[in-house]
């Protein structure tokens, strides 16, 4: 039996994509980056702490619909930056977005682990 929460289950495959973003969080705007993407959730990586639970908005000006909310439920401190792993409060409603943008990646293949 799995220890993860209905929100953290993988329910779409993820796709390589390295797109700078811009996490919002009522007035305040944070800088991130996204490392993988699918259609219910994003890995990204950011210098601000942030707390499993917490909701935020993201940015997204490739995808229909532009802005999404997004639930955190898994982060894990690398060096000086974030790992955080994110659930989209509704998922995306079509992967083929997703597979254009991750086509386009000719970006570091590399995990965040490995970068910082």
């Amino acid at each position: 039996m799995s220890n993860l929460s209905s929100s953290e289950r993988r329910r779409h495959p993820r796709h390589r994509v390295r797109m700078r973003i811009k996490i919002l969080r009522g007035e305040v705007e944070l800088a991130g980056e996204i490392f993988n993407i699918s259609r219910s959730g994003c890995l990204l990586v950011t210098p601000v702490a942030m707390r499993v639970g917490d909701h935020y908005s993201v940015h997204l000006p490739v995808l229909p619909g532009s802005s999404f909310s997004i639930k955190v439920v898994r982060t894990r401190r690398v060096g000086e930056w974030f790992a955080v792993a994110t659930h989209f409060e509704t998922q995306l409603p079509d992967e083929a977005p997703i597979l254009k943008l991750a086509s386009q990646d000719s970006g570091v293949q590399e995990e965040p682990e490995q970068l910082f």
